[in-house]
């Protein structure tokens, strides 16, 4: 009998893990896009011109890259959840600040978001590696990745309904409810864990020796580089491709950025069920070929843009989920996994910061979209060759 009893409370603590996990995910991406279905009347209300306005999108990609060192660092002070716990504090005050003054405050609002959501970004692979089964951890990461794409869904679809209601400055910051949601969600965790284990227990004297990238850990950051600026080079750019080569209307071209995010749900799905009976290099392989389907069907065809929409957001979604189930797997103890995902984050992101402007940069000196493409064509193609090495160099360390 209390084997079972046990057996259950492992269940729910597990099932309470992921819904906590599921809540961080949609606070982590929802911050970010509330803001872009408003972004005419935050411009005209801040009087603030569009490049200036961009800034508000480029510095959280910035801190994501730059300020991954914090994460590790307040993890072994206070403990995972806890710096969670600071994570979600700082992204509900900087949701809601941005929203109540000026540009300048709105600035320095992304900025703390921006280091918040980091926080955030680097510390859930480290959960999944230390409190998932083996065998589950696939599970939990696609279940993170899912929740990061149906929160940027729902946040993009529900902010300008609320913006016609109550104003865009409301509308933005009513996202900061569903992050006092995930606080407390995330408090029960903090007892539970508390009870059972310290979380991150200080290292032993002369146990914080530098984290050394090995092979794999470089051919993820490449892999995950690539990921990232194939994805921030397509959601910037696509709708404008689209309104420049085919003529649509905002609308139309607008479509395929959200069929490019619903498909990543797709994608963060099927990862784990494909790995029940595929090697994890075939099928980070598939996922490979289908993420440079889209830059081909965009140069060679881009009348059928929905479907190659629809190959490249489940690709999107799909690598995410591959890389960050690879970092889950092979991290080794809480630690090291902390420390290797802040090293491919740290990498991943400081690149996708330069793919945007680098995109655009390129399409102003061609004159045409065909150049960009190929830019991007060579993202995703580098995404194929290092997602395969990095999954079969992973594939021979026993998991742990």
């Amino acid at each position: 009998m209390r084997a079972g009893e046990e057996q259950r409370a492992s269940r729910a603590g597990i099932a309470l893990l992921l819904a906590a996990i599921a809540l961080l995910a949609f606070q982590l991406r929802s911050p970010l896009v509330a803001l872009a279905p408003v972004a005419a009347e935050a411009q005209r209300d801040w009087a603030v011109s569009p490049a200036g306005f961009g800034l508000l999108t480029t510095v959280p990609l910035l801190c994501f890259g730059l300020a991954t060192p914090i994460a590790p660092w307040l993890a072994r002070r206070i403990g995972l959840e806890g710096a969670i716990e600071v994570c979600i504090g700082g992204i509900v005050v900087a949701t809601v600040l941005r929203s109540i003054d000026g540009f300048g405050v709105a600035i320095a609002a992304v900025i703390l978001l921006g280091l918040a959501i980091t926080i955030g970004n680097v510390l859930v692979p480290t959960v999944i590696r230390r409190d998932v089964p083996a065998r589950g951890r696939g599970v939990a990461t696609s279940v993170y990745s899912v929740a990061i794409n149906v929160g940027t869904v729902i946040t993009s679809l529900v902010t300008v309904p609320l913006a016609g209601l109550f104003g865009w400055r409301v509308a933005v910051a009513a996202w900061s409810v569903a992050g006092i949601v995930t606080a407390i969600v995330w408090l029960v965790v903090l007892q539970r864990s508390r009870r059972a284990a310290p979380l991150l227990p200080p290292p032993a004297p002369g146990t914080l020796a530098r984290f050394r990238p090995d092979g794999l850990a470089v051919l993820l950051a490449v892999a995950f580089a690539s990921q990232s600026s194939s994805y921030y080079g397509i959601t910037t750019w696509l709708p404008t491709l689209l309104a420049d080569e085919r003529g649509y209307s905002a609308t139309v071209a607008g479509t395929a950025s959200s069929v490019f995010q619903l498909a990543g749900i797709a994608g963060a799905v099927f990862v784990p069920l494909l790995r029940l009976r595929f090697r994890p290099r075939t099928v980070i392989g598939l996922i490979g070929v289908l993420w440079v389907s889209l830059p081909v069907v965009l140069l060679v065809a881009p009348e059928h843009f929905v479907i190659g929409s629809v190959l490249g957001g489940i690709a999107q979604g799909g690598g995410f989920t591959s890389i960050f189930t690879i970092i889950a797997e092979v991290g080794g103890d809480a630690r090291r996994t902390t420390a290797l995902s802040a090293f491919v984050q740290s990498c991943g992101y400081l690149v996708a910061a330069v793919a945007p402007p680098a995109v655009g940069a390129v399409h102003q000196a061609a004159g045409n979209w065909i150049a960009p493409m190929l830019v991007v064509l060579g993202s995703t193609l580098c995404f194929l060759v290092f997602g395969v090495l990095a999954a079969t160099l992973a594939s021979r360390r026993a998991p742990a």
